[in-house]
């Protein structure tokens, strides 16, 4: 059995991350950002995914409470992890990419336009719609990072690590307003059983 938790940073959609997982067959629970490492690896965790929220990240050296234990989950574990909404912006700045005020915020339905059709976007492409909350967004990936997908108002909808297991995307895959969200997930899991094979 596959086993994934889902870091909850005080985002409403979070417990909708968890409903996703668990009809894929994956055991998930929400787990408070302020887990001890020793604590969440004697779970036996396959990946990590990170929630949404309604915080700011745009001063990373002033993180704190919840932002600031995620961010140390995502420099400390070296399982798979996606990224979602702010904790994908989080995720740019713990690597040394810039978060920024949005030119122009997204809420609602945006369409999202797929440039690397692989891996966690396989099949998800040219295009699909998703569903957006966000005042903040990624204005420079970090290095080792490749950006996957972009909006017309946003350059930076998602991002892969090059080497590592690693993802982020912008937009929320969890609600039933983004078209493709669940085959996101599955390629997610996709990548997570590759990891345990190696």
């Amino acid at each position: 059995m596959t086993t994934i938790p889902v870091v909850y940073v005080k985002g409403q959609y979070n417990h909708l991350i968890v409903r996703n997982l668990k009809e894929l067959g994956v055991t998930s629970k929400l787990l408070s950002p302020s887990v001890p490492l020793e604590q969440l690896e004697s779970m036996k965790p396959d990946a990590l995914v990170m929630g949404g929220g309604p915080q700011s990240v745009r001063s990373p050296d002033k993180l704190t409470g919840e932002l600031a234990d995620a961010a140390r989950l995502i420099r400390q574990v070296k399982l798979p992890m996606l990224c979602i909404c702010v904790t994908h912006q989080l995720l740019a700045t713990a690597f040394g990419g810039v978060t920024e005020a949005a030119r122009k915020p997204e809420f609602g339905p945006v369409e999202i336009s797929v440039l690397d059709d692989g891996r966690i976007l396989e099949g998800l492409g040219p295009s699909f719609t998703a569903w957006e909350s966000h005042n903040d967004e990624v204005v420079r990936k970090p290095d080792g990072f490749e950006v996957i997908a972009k909006s017309t108002s946003c350059s930076v909808e998602a991002m892969g690590h090059e080497k590592r297991d690693i993802f982020g995307v912008q937009f929320h895959p969890e609600v039933s307003h983004t078209t493709k969200g669940v085959d996101l997930f599955k390629n997610f899991l996709g990548i997570v059983e590759e990891h345990k094979r190696t």
